[in-house]
């Protein structure tokens, strides 16, 4: 079988970028130079929260945005009424894109200079059937300035994009003392599919 097209690939699909295959090689290529290559925007803690509005874009905030807070539980992630955090709900906007993943954190302060695990949860139900389902990601940080690490240091995130204004995200702290806060901002990348 010869292959003379211009779209005869490495993977036999014909491509055009995002309008190409899905799931092509050069299509799965696009979407990573799309991700690493893009706009990201910081967000802090709508003030007040209301059901589905939880996030306050830095840019656009008319003074400092406030950093969300998650609490902890005893050696477990926090279930106390209020523990996790609410980042993103279904009134949240970004610009045109219709789909977004958080992408990095930054940690503004901490109760405890021990390990926090961070559990970033998706989904478009409640949080618990998120978990359930297994759509959550972790990440171990450590929240200690005599030691010089957390504070003023951009974590990367991994998580599935998002469909914004359908789905919702949260984050929870495990902590091995109760009630242990940490404190954060996000950077999100938006997306157009």
């Amino acid at each position: 079988m010869a292959y003379n097209s211009e779209t005869d690939k490495i993977d036999k699909l014909a491509t055009d970028g995002l309008a190409g295959t899905s799931n092509s090689l050069a299509y799965r290529v696009h979407e990573i130079e799309k991700h690493f290559h893009n706009t990201e925007r910081w967000f802090g803690i709508q003030n007040p929260q209301t059901a589905t509005d939880w996030a306050l874009s830095v840019s656009e905030a008319a003074t400092m945005v406030g950093s969300y807070q998650a609490i902890s539980g005893n050696d477990d992630y926090g279930a106390d009424a209020n523990d996790e955090a609410q980042v993103w709900g279904t009134a949240d906007t970004l610009g045109s894109y219709t789909k977004l993943d958080i992408h990095d954190i930054f940690i503004t302060a901490a109760s405890q200079t021990t390990v926090y695990y961070l559990r970033i949860v998706y989904g478009s139900g409640t949080m618990a059937d998120a978990i359930t389902a297994g759509q959550y990601s972790e990440l171990p940080i450590i929240a200690d300035p005599a030691v010089g690490t957390g504070y003023g240091i951009v974590e990367t995130i991994m998580m599935p994009r998002i469909t914004i204004a359908t789905d919702k995200i949260w984050i929870q702290a495990k902590n091995t003392t109760d009630n242990a806060t940490i404190d954060f901002l996000v950077g999100v990348h938006g997306y157009v599919a």
